[in-house]
């Protein structure tokens, strides 16, 4: 019976100590995969700081509403929706008859102006010949009429004559002096040099304007780019300054990322970026940093987060960061708008801490 007591409480002895390892085992396993949790969570939290991701983010490039600079009836459109273009490309062409003839006014007006310059100042040379004639003819009656006076004094013309040569010099000077009034009103007319000047400015202005809005008729692209929402026919009557359609360059490329204020402190321009467009799945792109915002997102909106009372409303912003693309491959083009996820490596480059 002592040998059944004795290997019963082995028995149990044996057990206990099972029962404690297992539970060391279960201890043991249980800290090392909470440290290799918490090792995670680090690593996933060092991760996190060195790549400030986010996916408040959308593609935007340079763009402008094409619209005329003079009124007009649209003649033909040379161009479809979402067609790429070139430079000096035709875009579309407004009726130019209108425009042609101003252009012929304009420079029938600009030959007239010359003309009449030309006419005014023949008329001052006439003028000018005229009272320079008369001004000879008063100077021959003035000095017959001198020889004269003294001969009549002494008796040796006759009284009569005298009287008759210094009529003729009263007529020859009130003649003079109507040539002389007439080349005054001539001159008027002619206009001072910085009148005549005035007008052939003005003419030439007006022929100038004249060329640029017959130029004006044929809309051309600005640049290398895409015609897009294009709705414009033929016949459609437009107005200057009207917005007919976007014209998207294709030149220059950019994703504008709202990145929560908190994630900002490490990104850089120049840091190299990892972008995802939505509309082509998992396929990569990339792109540099640009630029970074001096103001959050919410800054200049209608509702900014201070309220009337002056109380801040205190929440994480968003801070703009400008993302610039690499060059467009034509199997996956950018589009406008276009919502994507970026990912900015902050890490230093390899071999600028030896540095």
């Amino acid at each position: 019976m002592n040998a059944e007591i004795k290997t019963q409480s082995a028995d149990e002895a044996g057990a206990q100590s099972t029962s404690r390892l297992r539970e060391f085992l279960i201890v043991v396993g249980a800290l090392a995969i909470g440290g290799v949790l918490l090792f995670g969570i680090y690593l996933y939290w060092n991760f996190e700081r060195d790549h400030p991701a986010t996916a408040n983010a959308f593609i935007n490039a340079n763009y402008i509403w094409v619209s005329p600079q003079i009124d007009g009836q649209v003649a033909q459109v040379f161009v479809e929706d979402n067609q790429a273009v070139k430079a000096g490309d035709k875009l579309f062409q407004l009726d130019p008859s209108l425009y042609q003839a101003q252009l012929k006014a304009a420079e029938a007006s600009l030959v007239l102006v010359h003309q009449e310059i030309e006419a005014g100042k023949a008329k001052v040379a006439a003028a000018k010949a005229q009272v320079a004639e008369q001004q000879t003819a008063v100077d021959t009656a003035k000095s017959l009429s001198d020889s004269t006076k003294p001969l009549v004094r002494d008796g040796v013309e006759p009284v009569l004559k005298g009287i008759e040569i210094e009529n003729s010099l009263v007529a020859a000077r009130s003649k003079l002096a109507t040539l002389q009034a007439d080349l005054t009103v001539a001159e008027r007319e002619y206009g001072t040099p910085e009148v005549i000047q005035a007008k052939i400015d003005n003419a030439e202005a007006t022929l100038a304007e004249a060329r640029l809005n017959l130029e004006w008729t044929n809309i051309v692209a600005p640049a290398d780019g895409y015609v897009t929402n294009l709705t414009l026919r033929q016949g459609d009557v437009v107005s200057s300054g009207d917005d007919l359609f976007p014209f998207i360059e294709s030149q220059k490329w950019w994703v504008d990322a709202n990145f929560k204020e908190t994630n900002v402190e490490r990104i850089q321009p120049g840091q190299p970026v990892k972008i995802t467009i939505d509309m082509y799945g998992d396929k990569e792109f990339t792109g540099v940093v640009e630029s970074i915002g001096f103001s959050s997102a919410a800054s200049f909106s209608l509702l900014p987060a201070q309220n009337t009372t002056g109380n801040w409303v205190k929440v994480t912003q968003r801070i703009p960061v400008r993302i610039a693309l690499d060059t467009i491959d034509p199997a996956y083009p950018y589009r406008i708008g276009t919502s994507v996820s970026v990912e900015v490596n902050t890490d230093p480059p390899t071999g600028a801490s030896g540095q």
